[in-house]
């Protein structure tokens, strides 16, 4: 039994058989289930289509979907009215919302859909900077989404869409400068994140990047191809949480690479909870020098935020020589909104680097994992099979990691494909050649 089968504590079972292939699902101890509203059906920018999608783990019947819109320029608007602010659920679980209802709601950048009870009943939104807080509040589940837009630069990055920071002037933090060019923020031939630090033009310019979606409550683990030890001593490497609403000290929650300026400060890194300047919301930590391969994390519940550091790849089960540090954070939690993820690479007041030297820093991956123990996941063939090509279904939990394994003989198997789950039921393919014995297929849910 391999170490990813003894993590997830489960024996396969067989769930399908047709012409020679064999599914076989990787079962799980399923707990009680969350609440969860998923957006499938997002209208491309500039378009008057539906906003659509499902719930999942949650009565149709007994609940309801509040939509919002963001339009730039003007602000946070209900949908489809203020007289019809909320979206019936289908039998199904499925929904459709009317986005499109004033004169520029095509233009709209973010889009957020929250699962709600029928007595819902909050003043309707329009033209608000940000969704007060006790919309979120009164939320069960929520998916807020930047769509892809005309103006910034995006990139998928570990099966997740982004969009590059830029600015003509200076700007937080710091204040820098900050490009979008390919010279600060590129992907490399094995889909590694590069971001650096530059000096075009006779200005220091910085790099960002920033989530389309919000991903809330959940494991946030960030992992890292450079050493930290060495990071050029006036520049940081910030792995955080944002939102643009500044309840709850904007919903910053940091894990940062840094001395600070200080070169000899033993401590190159930390873990903040916002404010960072009171006291018990920031602990520096040392990452170990040469240290090039590591994984940093932090897990945000209700009432705690729980940071670790591990060397090499995540491990849910890490041996104690393998833990770098921990340190968990219980004073004043804050709750979920709006935030995005956002990986910088910036400079403190703008100083240029010790030794004027460019920097760069590499991740290899960012993934997020919901709480709780995920539920069962199964495979499906799709009729008819294509030559040489089988069709299947994985029925998922949405944002859980799942790894499709094939095999010849169910005694080794090889890795087909490992991919988020961002829909809960998603279609993929496993072209191949030879002959036409029998193969078995597998899905093993990632911890």
């Amino acid at each position: 039994m391999s170490a990813l089968q003894k993590n997830l504590r489960c024996a396969p079972k067989l769930v399908a058989q047709a012409f020679g292939v064999v599914l076989i699902a990787a079962c799980v101890c399923a707990s009680a289930a969350v609440p969860t509203v998923v957006i499938t059906n997002l209208p491309a920018y500039g378009t008057t289509n539906n906003l659509g999608g499902i719930i999942v783990n949650a009565s149709p019947a007994a609940c309801r979907v509040a939509v919002f819109i963001y339009v730039p320029g003007y602000g946070w608007v209900t949908k489809p009215t203020c007289g019809q602010p909320l979206t019936l659920i289908n039998s199904n679980g499925s929904w459709n919302a009317d986005i499109t209802t004033g004169g520029s709601d095509q233009l709209a950048t973010r889009i957020a859909a929250l699962l709600v009870s029928p007595n819902y009943n909050l003043p309707c939104v329009e033209g608000l900077p940000a969704l007060p807080t006790n919309v979120y509040a009164a939320a069960l589940a929520s998916a807020i989404v930047t769509r892809p837009y005309p103006g910034p630069r995006w990139l998928n990055f570990s099966g997740y869409d982004w969009w590059v920071k830029t600015s003509a002037g200076l700007v937080g933090p710091g204040p820098n400068y900050f490009s979008d060019s390919t010279n600060n923020v590129w992907l490399d031939a094995q889909g590694q994140l590069h971001l650096r630090i530059t000096n075009r033009s006779n200005h220091w310019q910085c790099a960002e990047m920033i989530s389309a979606r919000t991903f809330g409550y959940g494991s946030y683990r960030f992992q890292i191809a450079s050493p930290a030890d060495n990071l050029n001593a006036n520049a940081v490497l910030g792995l955080f949480t944002w939102s643009d609403d500044p309840a709850y000290a904007y919903r910053e929650i940091d894990i940062e690479c840094s001395r600070w300026g200080n070169a000899a400060d033993p401590r190159n890194a930390q873990y903040v909870v916002q404010p960072y300047d009171t006291s018990g919301h920031l602990a520096r930590i040392t990452v170990p020098a040469g240290q090039t391969n590591s994984t940093l994390l932090f897990t945000w519940e209700t009432n705690r935020v729980t940071f670790q550091s591990q060397r090499g790849s995540f491990s849910p089960n890490p041996s104690p020589a393998n833990v770098i540090s921990n340190w968990t954070y219980t004073l004043a939690v804050p709750p979920t909104g709006d935030e995005n993820i956002r990986l910088n690479l910036w400079l403190p007041g703008g100083t240029a680097p010790v030794g004027n030297q460019e920097v760069e820093v590499i991740i290899t991956s960012f993934q997020f994992v919901p709480l709780g123990t995920p539920q069962a996941a199964s495979l499906t063939p799709n009729l008819p099979f294509l030559a040489n090509t089988f069709r299947f279904t994985l029925h998922g939990e949405f944002d859980r990691w799942y790894q499709v394994q094939t095999s010849t003989d169910v005694l080794s198997w090889q890795n087909l494909t490992t991919l988020p789950a961002t829909n809960p039921v998603m279609v993929f393919g496993d072209a191949f050649s030879g002959g036409y014995g029998p193969r078995f297929y597998r899905t093993l849910t990632l911890p």
